[in-house]
């Protein structure tokens, strides 16, 4: 009996526009849906030239027959519904019928299907014109072939970015696919080369989800998922505490009855309930899984089926909130400012010195081992523009850029000492906002530095303080293309979900030139074999930094200069000082004079306020003078 049927009229107009093929992405997406609701349970996928040159899957599902396997590429023609109706009970990814139609209309498809016990049989189309159907070997499945994915649309092909982006949209598509439907196993080979191989798991447990999870968010990021499963209506939450956070929104996903979605009445539930512990340039990333009666919600808004809509917007935003902060906090509230990390508060007696820039190491010196109290130089030229192109010179002169304050300039701990004064050197030009002479009073807190000057107290966040200091140096040292570079003895393995390998990888010209020598070792391992000598980091750490910028890098046609910000912008999160970090008042002051030489003092990177003032009068206000 034939499954596959054309929709009437009436009921096509109801359901809204079918799939647009903008992208390779779009099709691979369309194609493993298909293959998943034919009941697979091992899925081969083979992708050439970014998907523009050949995307193939191969699926263990129940197959079509022929008749079927004709049908199939008519508009509006599907297994899935016969009504409207329909919708309010699906349980099936695809539901339109036009996934094939339109693949084939912008592309050379051709497909090899059978069922169980029947005749095989090949369908070749070019450009949505049907060249030819013939018999073909009688096994069980589908093969679609997709190829010169728009050869008879050039408008639209130009608008395909780059082969290695579009490899990765196509990566993180199989991502998803691997997460919502995880008795199924997927192989994935980009031009020759194995990206992945996920086994099917046996069942679909909590442990289950997590042994996928290490294997496409990375093992780091796996590893520290906490979970919990509700019921009414059914959630399952994995997701990182707020000391696992991450520096981007890519590792987060939601799937409503197993499809993909993406709503942002869960994931600002999410952040509501992180509102309280989470620093404005990091993400949790998280796994939810929505089991719901289909009636409860829409997923026919939107032509890619991405966005969903439920019926009780507001209900879904509080169960969600709740479920997060209950998987988290062990509350069923949002918990009220509490710590990111205690472990990352040292003890009164420690104090941890503001890291200094060292200047570029022996060949023989361990890289990351900080070397304190020393300064790297750089040349005084005007500075020039950045770009891939423009090589980089390791050239230093005896005139060093100071970052911290030498501590032989005040007294040892155990000799106190009346409170110093920061003023300002009669040579420099001062700021608009500096008010000097300024007196170190103390920390609060362990993370704002209190200073008394003639308007009254002024406050300094020494962690987004800092971050401005390091910003200008490294992007003074970039500009002047005076990157020292340091060659790795050993290099460093970097463990990446392949999407954001993929990614990297797409910039690797370009960040050689920024000193930042990558290579691949394997579709989600990069050898780091080269830094910026200027950057002390512990191995660990370097780990930390290109993890965190896998995740930013994003489309490679994007601006270099906006990609330079944003890098050296984390290089200086990374190496700053970190709130409740005990630093000493000669750090204090040092930190201060060195705000004095930014540009921009008074903002982190990030646009976050450096400084806050309460001044004198406003302090007499509070005693009633």
């Amino acid at each position: 009996m034939n499954k596959i049927h054309v929709l009437d009229e009436k009921t096509a107009g109801q359901i809204a526009a079918g799939e647009v093929i903008e992208r390779p992405a779009g099709v691979l997406k369309e194609l493993l849906e298909n293959a998943v609701d034919a009941g697979a349970r091992a899925v081969y996928v083979d992708i050439e030239g970014g998907g523009r040159e050949l995307i193939r899957i191969n699926d263990d599902g129940c197959g079509m027959t022929p008749q079927d396997l004709a049908a199939s590429v008519l508009r509006h023609a599907t297994s899935k519904i016969s009504r409207f109706e329909d919708l309010n009970d699906l349980k099936t990814f695809g539901f339109r019928g036009e996934a094939l139609y339109s693949a084939a209309a912008v592309s050379k498809m051709t497909m090899t299907s059978c069922t169980e016990g029947g005749e095989g049989s090949r369908l070749e189309i070019h450009g949505g014109k049907v060249l030819a159907q013939s018999p073909a070997p009688a096994v069980r499945g589908t093969t679609v072939e997709i190829r010169d994915l728009f050869f008879n649309v050039p408008a639209r092909l130009k608008f395909l970015k780059s082969a290695s982006y579009e490899r990765a949209c196509l990566l993180k598509v199989v991502e998803e696919s691997a997460l919502a439907n995880l008795q199924v196993g997927y192989t994935v080979v980009s031009s020759g080369r194995e990206a992945y191989r996920l086994p099917a798991q046996e069942n679909e447990s909590d442990e289950a989800v997590l042994a996928r999870a290490r294997e496409i968010l990375g093992r780091e990021v796996g590893d520290a998922l906490v979970h919990k499963n509700f019921e009414e209506p059914r959630l399952r939450i994995f997701i990182t505490p707020p000391d696992k956070l991450v520096a981007s929104r890519d590792l987060q996903f939601v799937f409503v009855n197993r499809r993909p979605v993406e709503s942002k009445t869960v994931q600002q539930a999410v952040y509501r309930a992180y509102q309280n512990v989470r620093p404005k340039d990091r993400h949790p990333a998280f796994i939810i899984y929505m089991d719901l009666d289909p009636a409860s919600f829409d997923v026919n808004i939107h032509p890619q089926k991405r966005d969903v809509r439920f019926a009780d917007e507001h209900a879904m935003f509080s169960r969600v909130m709740n479920a997060v902060s209950e998987t988290v906090f062990g509350s069923a509230e949002p918990v009220q400012m509490r710590a990111p990390a205690a472990a990352a508060q040292p003890a009164a007696a420690e104090e941890k010195p503001l890291p200094q820039i060292p200047p570029a190491p022996a060949a023989s010196a361990n890289l990351f081992e900080p070397v304190p109290g020393e300064a790297l130089t750089l040349a005084k030229e005007p500075a020039a523009d950045f770009s891939p192109a423009a090589a980089f010179s390791v050239r230093e002169t005896e005139d060093p850029v100071s970052y911290g304050v030498a501590r032989t300039e005040f007294p040892a701990p155990s000799s106190p000492a009346p409170a110093a004064a920061c003023t300002p050197e009669p040579a420099a030009q001062e700021p608009a906002w500096w008010r000097g002479p300024y007196h170190y009073l103390g920390q609060l807190e362990k993370t704002y530095l209190v200073f008394e000057n003639p308007d009254g107290l002024v406050l300094i966040d020494q962690h987004a303080a800092q971050e401005r200091v390091l910003f200008e140096h490294y992007m003074d040292a970039f500009e002047r293309r005076k990157v020292a570079v340091q060659d790795l003895i050993f290099p460093i393995h970097v463990d990446l979900p392949p999407s954001n390998a993929e990614s990297l990888m797409s910039w690797a010209a370009w960040l050689k030139e920024a000193g930042f020598d990558l290579t691949r070792f394997s579709p989600r391992t990069v050898l780091v074999n080269t830094v910026p000598s200027m950057l002390r980091f512990k191995e660990d750490d370097m780990k930390a930094f290109v993890q965190s910028l896998s995740q930013i890098v994003g489309d490679p046609d994007k601006s270099s200069d906006s990609l330079k910000r944003k890098m050296v912008a984390l290089l200086a999160c990374k190496k700053a000082i970190k709130a409740h970090d005990q630093i000493s008042a000669a750090e204090a002051e040092g930190l201060l004079e060195n705000m004095k030489k930014c540009r921009d003092g008074m903002h982190c990177p990030h646009g976050r306020p450096c400084v806050a003032t309460l001044n004198t009068k406003d302090i007499a206000k509070l005693f009633g003078r």
